[in-house]
């Protein structure tokens, strides 16, 4: 049966397109216009590093990985970048992580610039780097450090904390049924009634003595209640300095006022008992007598 030309075109492209495929997966790493320099390096562990995992200098893709294998009881990393002076004596190789969730590659630091370049076919050094594994086994190893005493601990106050939760529960109880004055202060509506009715007061009592009103409200408000207990304090204290000088303290300074006060009340109280024992004209005449 002959194909038609329709077929044979179809059959053509679908040839060309698995031909193309197949190149793609064969000469993937194929530069032919790219300078490819080779460099070895040696390492304890290489976990999650493939073969044509790139090749990076600060986060720059330089190069790729083109072998790994076991040599001399060490893992041998063949590589190449594309750069004759990316590599110098002093600069150390490590397989870093992009991420927690993988993405390794094989990472190159600069080296310092007063260092030669390192000829291709040279080992480079290394530096070991932790990985996933030795992370997630510290971390295992930190968490039962650090969990170990924390479950004793819990374990210790287990039966401590139970008590008082429960010495909490009979009280919050008791306070929802009423009991204490606690309980009654939080169940009683009679209670809140009145504070609210004390508040109201206590504002209304406030807002008028804030606007003058009644006797407290005056003082407050009033300034002249102040410039009078103002003008009183001094002529008390005027009257104080009076008193207390030789002219003014007479009475408060001279025995012979002190003696006949005395005297005078000694007759006072004679003419008292003669009052009672008198009638009103008699008692009236006693008085005088005595005053006079």
């Amino acid at each position: 049966m002959a194909l038609s030309t329709e077929q044979k075109v179809g059959l053509f492209f679908l040839a060309t397109l698995i031909l193309l495929a197949v190149m793609v997966e064969l000469v993937e790493d194929w530069r032919p216009f790219e300078d490819q320099y080779r460099y070895v390096a040696h390492f304890d562990s290489s976990v999650g590093l493939k073969i044509s995992d790139p090749v990076r200098i600060a986060g720059v893709d330089v190069g790729k990985v083109e072998a790994i294998q076991i040599e001399d009881h060490h893992v041998r990393v063949d590589f190449y970048v594309n750069r004759r002076d990316s590599i110098r004596q002093d600069t150390v190789a490590r397989i870093r992580q992009t991420n927690m969730l993988g993405g390794i590659f094989l990472g190159l630091d600069f080296g310092s610039p007063a260092s030669d370049v390192l000829p291709p076919g040279s080992v480079v050094q290394t530096a070991e780097s932790a990985n996933i594994d030795e992370f997630i086994t510290n971390l295992d190893r930190n968490q039962e450090r650090v969990l170990s005493p924390l479950a004793d601990l819990i374990a210790e106050s287990q039966q401590p904390l139970t008590d008082a939760i429960n010495r909490l529960e009979r009280i919050a109880t008791k306070i929802d049924e009423g009991q204490g004055t606690l309980g009654k202060l939080v169940n009683n509506p009679s209670l809140y009634d009145e504070m609210t009715t004390t508040s109201a007061q206590l504002a209304r009592i406030l807002t008028r003595l804030g606007e003058g009103e009644g006797t407290f409200g005056r003082l407050l408000a009033d300034p002249t209640l102040y410039d009078n207990l103002k003008r009183t304090m001094i002529n008390l204290a005027a009257l104080t300095d009076q008193i207390n000088s030789k002219e003014g303290g007479r009475l408060v300074n001279e025995d012979d006022l002190y003696r006949d006060a005395k005297t005078t009340l000694h007759k006072v109280e004679k003419s008292v008992d003669g009052f009672r024992d008198a009638g009103p004209l008699s008692a009236l005449g006693v008085v005088l007598g005595t005053l006079f």
